[in-house]
């Protein structure tokens, strides 16, 4: 049980992370914080070989860890809104914009304009 719950939380965690970085430009000082420290972190996270939250959720559930975590997803309305968008726009798109580079450059873009604009 206690497995199943941090194996849910890291889940959250993750959407979570992706929605602050999605919407940090609302406020100037999480446009701030969102520009100088989450998303530079993020980018050297991703630039290394493996990915720590994926990873400790294999570690979790090493046969199971990707059913659970459209399980997880399915129950919530943010994360299949994303991924219906993501698929409507792999069939019209080159690259999605819904993909973690896309955000991290969404994130950076509205940041800075709310930054330079406020």
């Amino acid at each position: 049980m206690i497995k199943y719950l941090l194996f849910v939380f890291l889940c959250l965690l993750h959407i979570f992370i992706w929605l602050f970085i999605m919407l940090a430009f609302i406020n100037k000082h999480t446009a701030i914080f969102n520009l100088t420290i989450l998303i530079p972190f993020i980018y050297i996270l991703h630039i290394l070989p493996f990915h720590i939250l994926t990873t400790s959720k294999k570690s979790l559930y090493p046969d199971t860890s990707t059913e659970k975590v459209n399980t997880i997803s399915k129950c919530l309305i943010i994360p299949n809104l994303f991924i219906s968008l993501q698929n409507i726009l792999d069939k019209f798109c080159f690259m999605s914009p819904i993909s973690p580079q896309g955000m991290l450059i969404f994130g950076a873009l509205t940041s800075s304009y709310r930054l330079l604009y406020s």
